[in-house]
């Protein structure tokens, strides 16, 4: 391949909104050199909004389509994980709102989403008669991938691809979740309880996705308060 070949190849690939951070394309470009072997492939937080929107506009199911999705990002899930959530799951304690979730290879585990979210499969679950020990999203595997892919394409954004991006449009709104909470909290020991990963090393990954503009404002949120 040419310099010129790989200038292009290059600039596709930084161009793709799933595959460029959101406040500066300088960490993707660096990615894209190297391999991209550190980059998670992600969507921002207000893409996820717009493909979460675009789900909700089938008229007899567009509340469930668009909560799924929000659900799917919000507690960084997998699609398994999400599927199998019945309201007696949904928890309130003093700090906040989490969820009881089944993990890979029937582990059990509690991760956190917000109170937004929360409301919405409470409010959701009374409307829709679902009994506390039915599956809140009665759907199947197939039929989930298909509700999120056919929301990418309404909203207008490119869907990644396994082939190139190593990763399907369902399982980014995992890697995108965890991304905007290591974002907005600074703090990778909390974001790898919230993905279950074993290893911390896995974790690392998503902060080496972080920009070094995302990385600094995180620090200046810090104050001694001297």
């Amino acid at each position: 391949m040419t310099d010129n070949q790989n200038e292009t190849a290059l600039t596709v690939r930084v161009d793709n909104p799933v595959l460029r951070n959101k406040t500066s394309q300088v960490s993707a470009i660096r990615r894209a050199e190297d391999g991209a072997a550190d980059y998670i492939p992600h969507v921002s937080a207000d893409q996820v909004k717009l493909i979460a929107a675009a789900a909700s506009q089938n008229k007899r199911l567009g509340e469930r389509n668009g909560l799924l999705i929000k659900f799917l990002f919000d507690g960084c899930l997998r699609v398994s994980e999400a599927l199998g959530v019945r309201p007696v799951d949904l928890q309130r304690t003093p700090d906040g709102w989490s969820v009881k979730v089944m993990g890979k290879g029937n582990k059990p585990g509690v991760v956190a989403i917000s109170a937004s979210t929360a409301a919405e499969l409470q409010s959701y679950c009374y409307r829709a008669r679902i009994d506390e020990n039915q599956h809140i999203f009665s759907v199947s595997r197939s039929q989930a991938f298909r509700i999120v892919t056919e929301a990418f394409d309404k909203a207008g954004i490119p869907r990644p691809t396994k082939e190139r991006d190593h990763v399907g449009g369902v399982h980014i709104l995992r890697h995108s979740g965890a991304i905007e909470r290591l974002r907005l909290t600074g703090n990778p020991r909390a974001t790898q309880n919230q993905l279950r990963h074993k290893s911390a090393l896995m974790t690392m990954r998503y902060l080496k996705t972080l920009t070094a503009d995302e990385s600094l404002k995180i620090q200046q949120g810090v104050d001694f308060r001297w």
